[in-house]
């Protein structure tokens, strides 16, 4: 493991870019959830139907989003990555704004294809970044705190939608949303890329060699990369796995009050502030736990998360069948958003660790393609469909099944990353 007081290394400075980058993860959730978080009263507004809706939070942002986020991936390896993550910014934060002027499907759609291009430019960047600026042994954590950015963002997008929403509207709460973050870009033009592979140990490529190989880069070599590596691939499987429940998630709002009877804007207060809590939780835990198991085990963050996710399974599926005033079904809720959480900042560190440094971006971009385009977009189409397919066949439940059948797709997780912690440990890559 490096050394957290090898030179290069400064706390303070990586602390502050970490935390202006988890603002703008935050930001970043807010903006991508806010539209399920108003899931009711757009379909209602704009006369959705829930293949539409399915659509609009599924493929039709995520499709941009994952192919995009591949060529930001590589961009990132190449470019200055602050003023990359800016651009992004600017051109989602004046979509969203735009979208609180939509009039109709077409119109609304054209604005989430163009924002999943301009959010895809963040995560790369960032994870990037933050494994240029925290040595090996502080990066699950690093990422830990980065990801906060899921909970606190796809939570606040559902407080905004309980609060605001009835004050504001919906259509005025993206207008906001815009302009917030037309602001918070200006910083990212005068902040300075860090040295890219500063803080890696001394088997990793020399960062005077990685410049060479970021200039010889090229997607075949990440596929060369992929198909030597069979951990990491068995890692990105394992994500995209555990996301098809995630893209089912964007009809959870339909579904609590639909089926559940809850009011909207009460259960999406509800519904973000155990989000906010219990993805807090999970993202601090996810960060130290699998720091801890790393320490000790080859392949230890993803071996914490199989073992996480075996505890967790029971109370996420089996909420599904509970009374809405039990305290089972409060609890299914919050184990989902706690293991949700906890699995970005291990899974994408031990991606970083097994990926070369110069193709750091690249790799992380790919993951974004595979969480996205497979996992969220085909779950929430497929979740709009069955829906459609199981109301036509008569069940007085059709989005209750739905939602079962994607957390059921989600247990194949627990093999692909058992798998990929034997091999980790078996090979003896340190990861």
């Amino acid at each position: 493991m490096s050394d957290p007081t090898s030179v290069g290394y400064k706390p303070s400075k990586s602390h502050t870019i970490l935390g202006f980058l988890m603002v703008l993860n935050v930001l970043n959730m807010v903006d991508r959830n806010l539209l399920s978080s108003f899931g009711p009263q757009v379909v209602e507004d704009l006369q959705l139907t829930d293949s539409e809706f399915g659509l609009l939070t599924g493929l039709i942002f995520v499709f941009f989003y994952a192919v995009m986020g591949l060529f930001m991936g590589v961009l990132t390896d190449r470019v200055h990555r602050p003023r990359l993550i800016a651009a992004g910014l600017l051109l989602w934060s004046v979509l969203t704004a735009y979208s609180g002027i939509a009039k109709n499907f077409f119109q609304i759609a054209m604005a989430r294809l163009f924002i999943g291009a301009g959010e895809s430019s963040l995560t790369p960047g960032s994870v990037s970044m933050l494994s240029d600026l925290y040595p090996q042994n502080k990066r699950g954590m690093a990422l830990g705190i980065y990801y906060l950015g899921i909970p606190l963002g796809a939570g606040g997008s559902f407080i905004v939608a309980g609060i605001l929403g009835p004050i504001l509207g919906w259509r005025n709460c993206f207008l906001l949303l815009g302009a917030l973050g037309v602001l918070l870009a200006i910083p990212l033009f005068f902040m300075r890329d860090p040295k890219r592979g500063g803080l890696d140990q001394p088997a990793d490529t020399a960062p005077a060699d990685n410049q060479a190989a970021l200039k010889k880069n090229s997607f075949s070599d990440v596929m060369r990369s992929l198909r030597a590596n069979p951990a990491l691939m068995l890692t990105i499987a394992g994500a995209v796995f555990l996301h098809i429940p995630v893209g089912a998630g964007q009809f959870a709002m339909l579904w609590l009050v639909r089926e559940r009877g809850f009011d909207a804007a009460e259960i999406a207060t509800v519904y973000g502030g155990l989000f906010i809590i219990f993805g807090t939780i999970g993202t601090l835990f996810g960060g130290i736990a699998s720091d801890w198991f790393q320490a000790r085990f080859n392949g230890g963050r993803i071996r914490f998360l199989a073992y996480l996710m075996l505890v967790i399974t029971p109370f996420t599926i089996g909420y599904r069948f509970a009374e809405s005033d039990s305290i089972i079904f409060y609890m299914g809720m919050s184990a989902g958003f706690l293991f949700m959480s906890s699995f970005y900042g291990p899974a994408f560190s031990t991606a970083q660790d097994l990926s070369p440094v110069a193709m750091r971006g690249t790799v992380a971009g790919l993951l974004l393609v595979a969480c996205n385009l497979v996992g969220i977009g085909c779950g929430a189409v497929l979740t709009g469909f069955v829906s459609e397919f199981m109301q036509a066949s008569g069940s007085e439940q059709p989005l209750t099944w739905a939602l079962i059948t994607a957390d059921i797709c989600s247990v194949l997780t627990i093999p692909c990353f058992v798998w990929a912690s034997m091999y980790i440990s078996k090979k003896g890559v340190t990861a």
